[in-house]
């Protein structure tokens, strides 16, 4: 029995031999004497000994030796499953590819090998997984294992063991180099364009980067099978083998940050036909945070070990690509209203009422996630823009400063309250609402006329200004001063008799008076003003204006109020300004 057993097993070598790289024979997998690579025997010309027992016996058949090696099992935040360590058929993968254990080793005896100097693959290889297996896709777990994943159809390549777990060989068929895609690496199928990784993971195939036909290869060239960026797929940004630790299979080197995977097509020296968001990142103003915490994928309000919005004073901050663009969903989509553009398409939010939302519906509620309720913001713990206005009223909650029921602020959750604003550039109305990027953005992007990025990646202007806006005191007036007020607002009317406060001029461009000295940009919230104290996004800089002894500001009507300060060494005490009043009374 045992000589009919060796006897079919020489016949499959001699098969094997014959029948070219599909097969184990003339494969990678073919360490005998005539096998193709630098690592083979030195006389042993059966390719399956070094796997297969040839007179039974041995666990499976396998002739590999059982490993010992204590490994670090793939770890992430999102994934539901989890396993204790290798199991089933990737624990023979392992003991050869984990790199602690000869090639040529067997479960009795040993085969003599050339081409390494312990007889294990060398470090330096990509075949070495090493045993830190958070480097390398999650295997010997439930094919089930995380949100969203599925298992693999009946008449899939890809199959589950008979514990119904997902091993090497779910991906990999160790026989067959190339008998399942024309890349090699015995794949059961190809990963171009996402086929293999689609088999358990869904893949939105209209996606930007699915339906990209941008040149691929010439910028990555450690992946040249591929030409396109819709045909490298997922391959892209994830590696299956040698990716970041830190999990979700990024293509991330030690010390890289998460943005580095988008930067490699989208940076400088390596676009792929997009703007330069690189060149955007290295401006005086960006939303790159270089120091601070890094995102995670399971952040969220309900997640206390990723808590966002942040909950502690002392939390690090950060902003990466991947806070705001969702790489998997992202489409070219232009914006329809308040309505997000397919770039952030996605993406999850909080919305107006502090309540996480799954998929963004609108800009703002993307930027809630940073700029809302949480309370390590640089200036709420006194921090941020030098330059900023310290006011009397100063709320760094945008979430709150924004809500229906503020005294005043910009239109961003809802149309604006004041029915009086002469000086609105078409096509612009009281009826109108505006986007968080309308004012922060690229400073040469496109809304802003050039040919940069569009939304708030980098800016010359602080902070994170589409256009230029001053806010020092004795500020000489001018279009390039507060070039980003009149975008919206018509600079000769708002410094003319027609304007709703008919005193701009004199204070802004005889006085010097900043827009800011009297203005909150974004507004004032119903935690830190009132409703008459501060319409018209009345809340003075405290740095130019000195209170007096009753209200600083009071509206009295449309297009009337008093105030009460001191401002430039000028008392003004219930100095009421409206309609039929002389310039002099006004002053």
């Amino acid at each position: 029995m045992k000589k009919r057993a060796f006897v079919a097993l020489a016949f499959l070598a001699t098969d094997a031999l014959a029948a070219g790289p599909s097969t184990v024979a003339g494969s990678k997998h073919d360490l005998s004497v005539t096998g193709p690579g630098p690592i083979k025997a030195i006389r042993e010309r059966n390719p399956c000994i070094f796997c297969h027992t040839m007179h039974g016996g041995g666990k499976g058949l396998s002739n590999r030796p059982d490993p010992t090696s204590r490994y670090q099992p793939y770890e992430s935040s999102t994934m539901k499953g989890r396993t204790s360590g290798p199991t089933g058929s990737s624990r023979i993968c392992l003991s050869c590819h984990d790199g602690t254990i000869a090639v040529g080793q067997l479960r009795k005896g040993s085969i003599e090998m050339t081409g390494t100097l312990d007889g294990k693959i060398p470090a330096t290889r990509r075949s070495n997984l090493g045993t830190d297996l958070r480097q390398s896709h999650p295997f010997s777990i439930s094919a089930s294992g995380s949100p969203g994943t599925h298992r693999p159809p009946a008449a899939s390549r890809v199959k589950a063991d008979e514990q119904d777990q997902v091993q090497c060989t779910s991906c990999h068929e160790p026989h067959s180099e190339y008998g399942g895609s024309t890349e090699g690496r015995f794949l059961v199928q190809p990963t171009l364009r996402a086929e293999l990784c689609a088999t358990c993971h869904p893949v939105t195939i209209d996606s930007s980067h699915m339906a990209s036909t941008q040149a691929y290869a010439a910028r990555q060239p450690q992946d040249s099978a591929y030409a396109t960026v819709g045909e490298a797929g997922c391959m892209a940004c994830h590696r299956t083998h040698g990716a970041a630790s830190k999990g979700q299979l990024l293509k991330l080197a030690a010390a890289e940050r998460d943005e580095a995977v988008c930067l490699r097509c989208h940076g400088a020296t390596t676009n792929v036909g997009t703007p330069d968001v690189g060149r955007e990142l290295a401006k005086l103003s960006t939303h790159s945070i270089l120091t601070g915490g890094l995102h995670d994928a399971a952040e969220g309000p309900g997640n206390p070990a990723h808590r966002l919005p942040e909950a502690t004073v002392g939390a690090s901050r950060h902003a990466t690509c991947a806070d705001c663009h969702n790489a998997h969903e992202a489409k070219h989509r232009p914006g329809m209203g308040q309505r997000i553009s397919g770039a952030l398409d996605g993406v999850w939010g909080i919305d107006e009422l502090g309540r996480r939302v799954e998929a963004a519906q609108f800009e703002y509620q993307i930027c809630f996630k940073c700029h809302g309720d949480s309370v390590n913001q640089p200036a709420s713990v006194g921090g941020g823009n030098p330059l900023a206005a310290r006011r009397a009223g100063a709320d760094a909650n945008l979430r709150r400063v924004f809500a229906r029921t503020s005294p005043s602020s910009h239109p961003v959750i809802a149309q604006g309250r004041n029915a009086d604003v002469p000086s609105l550039r078409p096509p612009l109305t009281v009826a109108s609402q505006i986007l968080c990027s309308d004012c922060h953005s690229s400073d040469d992007g496109q809304a802003a006329g050039g040919a940069g990025p569009r939304g708030p990646h980098g800016s010359v202007y602080r902070p994170l200004l589409e256009r230029n806006y001053a806010t020092a005191d004795f500020t000489a007036e001018s279009p390039m001063a507060y070039a980003l007020c009149y975008k919206c607002h018509d600079r000769d009317t708002l410094l003319s008799a027609r304007s709703a406060f008919p005193l701009h001029a004199t204070h802004v461009r005889n006085d010097g008076a900043p827009c800011s000295a009297c203005h909150a940009a974004h507004g004032v919230s119903s935690a830190s003003g009132t409703v008459q104290g501060n319409a018209h996004l009345i809340d003075f800089d405290l740095s130019i204006v000195r209170p007096g002894s009753a209200a600083p500001y009071s509206s009295t009507g449309p297009r009337s109020g008093s105030c009460t300060l001191m401002c430039h060494g000028h008392a003004h005490k219930a100095s009421p300004y409206g309609p039929g009043l002389t310039l002099n009374a006004r002053r």
